[in-house]
């Protein structure tokens, strides 16, 4: 008898915090790169210099070994090279140390400056490897394209032709002092071309020159272009979050106002449900229990297009975190969950222990209170669901709600958390939903750094893993703060 195959779950982990973005200095029309950005790559450009110092040091160790470089054409040399990975090793030290100090400034032009110094010391070195390599016997000269592209991208297209002028001053220098004779003119390969080095001079220092310069201005016009559209995006990407801020904040007065007359509808239904009106014939009493019931629905619905509005808004004030009971917000959330769990015929299985974290009472309370509300929903009639707490291995919290309903399929898991989102499976056995539990769930997790990891096997149930931050994780960190906080009467 062959066994039922056993189908492996869906696994969804929600992440949490969006990344930096680049900011755009609007006044000087050009991108400018946040200090994380910078301070990213004044590391890589010494992390690359220790490549070449190692590959110098190479070179001169072998030096040691004559016939070794004999044996492919090379020239045994051992001094210059072992200087000049000396110095870049000196020089790198000194670089790699800025970051620290960086990082400890919260102004970005440190670290330009520190970019345009490794730059022109790259240079200065780089002028004398191509001495010792062969200014005109060898392609060497070519290796200036190297921090010309760099200073293309990283820099201003003014900057980026300041490096290239520096470059070919330098390079010109080199080849000027070697051709006049205030150095001797040196290479690595033990045989150099045949050629007349005196009167070809000139015509190769040029020719090298031209392809710079050329190089330089079709990497510095695509910069620039890619620069400019960088620009137009966040330029629009600020108008639409401005737009998105002022829609929000409409729909959050539109929503609150109408809180009061959906609740007044309510209680008056209510009233006259329990014939305190006098009696009703059973056709009007049905219809006031449609009526009462879709408006409950909108009044939660409202409700919960206000937290989500309170969440998304950055016009609030911040409210302080606070050390919290894991275990009592999730108490009391299953009391608010209980009579659709009862309704239901839903049974909750409670393994809570003690365990503390750090945040907004108000919003883990929505946030256990949607995903408890979730479990329920979507359960089959007379179905369970576990609730476990414990606290976590590095303190916090650890709490996983699991139940055996419907669950999720695999290629629709990762949309669970969007606005309005749901799948046609949810549809068709809840209709009452208003498609924003999740989303809250979301803003409140990414707001306090809780890690949401779901899993899911399509008809056998979905589990939520909750691992919420200790209590002393980063209190006094402002979130958002409640509804009536934002400007709005309070009906209260």
């Amino acid at each position: 008898m062959t066994s039922p195959e056993v189908v492996s779950p869906a696994v969804y982990e929600l992440p949490f915090g969006d990344g930096g973005s680049l900011s755009v200095a609007a006044s000087s029309g050009r991108l400018s790169l946040p200090e994380p950005l910078l301070l990213k790559n004044v590391r890589w450009f010494c992390r690359l210099r220790w490549i070449v110092i190692a590959i110098l040091a190479t070179f001169g160790a072998l030096g040691l070994a004559p016939g070794l470089l004999a044996s492919v054409g090379l020239r045994p040399s051992v001094g210059w090279p072992m200087a000049t990975a000396g110095v870049l090793a000196l020089g790198n030290i000194m670089f790699c140390g800025f970051p620290r100090l960086l990082r400890k400034s919260s102004t970005p032009r440190y670290a330009h400056l520190n970019l345009w110094g490794q730059i022109v010391f790259d240079l200065l070195i780089l002028t004398g490897v191509v001495h010792f390599v062969g200014s005109l016997q060898t392609s060497i000269a070519f290796a200036y394209l190297f921090h010309i592209v760099l200073a293309c991208i990283f820099l201003s297209r003014a900057e980026s032709l300041a490096v290239t002028l520096i470059a070919c001053f330098l390079y010109t220098g080199c080849v000027a002092a070697e051709a006049t004779g205030l150095l001797a003119p040196h290479t690595v390969f033990a045989a150099a071309p045949g050629r007349d080095y005196v009167s070809r001079a000139p015509w190769d220092m040029a020719l090298a020159i031209a392809i710079w310069l050329a190089v330089w201005h079709l990497t510095s016009h695509l910069a620039a272009l890619v620069r400019a559209r960088d620009e137009e995006l966040a330029e629009a990407n600020r108008r639409l979050e401005a737009a998105i801020e002022e829609r929000s904040r409409h729909m959050l007065r539109t929503t609150h106002e109408l809180k009061a007359p959906f609740a007044a509808i309510h209680a008056s239904a209510q009233v006259l449900l329990e014939g305190q009106c006098g009696a009703l014939p059973e056709e009007a009493l049905d219809f006031l229990r449609r009526i009462s019931t879709r408006c409950r629905r909108l009044a939660n619905e409202i409700q919960e297009m206000v937290q989500l509005a309170n969440l998304r808004s950055e016009s609030q004030g911040a409210l302080p975190k606070a050390g919290l009971d894991v275990a009592g917000i999730l108490r009391w959330a299953m009391a608010q969950v209980l009579p659709l769990a009862e309704g239901r015929r839903v049974a909750f299985q409670a393994d809570i222990r003690l365990a503390r974290t750090v945040g907004v009472e108000d919003h883990l309370k929505m946030l256990f209170n949607n995903i408890l509300g979730n479990a329920v929903a979507y359960s089959y009639e007379g179905g369970r669901v576990r609730v476990r707490c414990a606290p976590g291995g590095g303190g916090g919290a650890e709490v996983v709600i699991e139940d055996e309903g419907i669950g999720i399929p695999a290629e629709k898991l990762p949309h669970i958390f969007e606005e309005y989102y749901r799948t046609d499976e949810a549809v068709r056995h809840n209709k009452q939903s208003s498609g924003l539990g999740l989303a809250i769930v979301r803003h409140v997790a990414q707001t306090h750094g809780i890690r949401i990891r779901v899993e899911s096997r399509q008809g056998a149930g979905t589990t939520f893993k909750v691992s919420l931050p200790p209590e002393g994780g980063a209190p006094g960190t402002g979130v958002q703060q409640k509804e009536e906080c934002n400007g709005l009467p309070d009906d209260r």
